[in-house]
């Protein structure tokens, strides 16, 4: 039985991590990798590293994307980010994270920004809250 419960851990582990593969390259990719991250949202094992991934796509979405306004990737955006705004996120990792996150949405508000999504501005001023809350 043991063995049993240590090999099926090892194989959702593996599954888990190569669905992981989808969040880099493209905004499809991304989709699909946020749908591995739900489905194995309840892990707790598995919230830590997901929660930096996450964070690291919420970072690049706001401050390097080139798709301006695509409503596919805000979509994404908006789903990282209420993942990344559960109480049982924040507890999977530092702060420091969460102030990496928080310089970005700042930094998408600014006026003069050179790349990231366009995200409306009562989107930025909520996470930004929220986020300030956390880093307390």
């Amino acid at each position: 039985m043991v063995v049993a419960r240590a090999m099926y851990q090892q194989k959702s582990d593996e599954l888990f991590f190569k669905a992981l593969d989808f969040l880099g390259g493209g905004s499809q990719k991304r989709n699909l990798g946020i749908a591995a991250i739900e489905l194995y949202w309840s892990n707790k094992r598995h919230r830590p590293i997901s929660v930096s991934l996450l964070i690291g796509s919420a970072i690049y979405l706001l401050s390097e994307s080139k798709q301006e306004d695509a409503s596919h990737e805000l979509h994404n955006l908006d789903r990282i980010m209420t993942h990344l705004l559960r109480p049982e996120s924040f507890a999977a990792t530092s702060k420091t994270q969460y102030s990496r996150l928080l310089a970005a949405v700042q930094a998408a508000r600014s006026i003069v920004r050179l790349r990231g999504l366009d995200v409306p501005p009562t989107h930025l001023a909520e996470w930004e809250s929220k986020i300030k809350a956390i880093v307390k």
